[in-house]
């Protein structure tokens, strides 16, 4: 795994604990060095997000990989949020969903996504190639 994607902190925003399995396991089989929490919604990935505590998000360079259905918060109203918040509205956010509907895509990339992924078409090494490829090509503000 490259350096940069150590330097990222993925926030793991879904409800359903099979899929967070499935998302854990995909992260640990990318390298066990990754960090990475987990909010159950969009209300606790904002908190998280804003935490400036030890155990909050505040000052690290995140990596969301957002489901879009959600209970409190949804992950288009969390993008809403997250977009509207100087803070915050630069963060990388990866939908990774169940839903193919076409208008949660384009209200996905309307809210500046970096990447709309359909679950059934995740795999690991495919996630591992998309991610060091996406850190090691771009370009990043120097600071957030």
């Amino acid at each position: 795994m490259t350096d940069k994607l150590k330097s990222f902190h993925f926030l793991i925003v879904e409800d359903d604990e099979v899929d967070i399995m499935m998302l854990r396991r995909i992260l640990v089989e990318v390298d066990n060095d990754i960090s990475f929490s987990i909010a159950h919604d969009g209300v606790e990935a904002l908190e998280l997000l804003r935490d400036e505590s030890e155990d909050g998000l505040a000052n690290e360079t995140v990596i969301a990989l957002l489901d879009l259905n959600m209970p409190r918060m949804g992950g288009i109203e969390f993008l809403e949020q997250l977009r509207a918040d100087d803070r915050l509205k630069e963060l990388i956010v990866f939908v990774l969903s169940t839903s193919s509907d076409p208008r949660d895509i384009d209200k996905s990339y309307q809210h500046h996504v970096s990447g709309y992924i359909p679950k059934d078409r995740l795999d690991p090494d495919e996630f591992r190639t998309l991610m060091e490829a996406f850190l090691q090509l771009n370009a990043f503000p120097q600071s957030n």
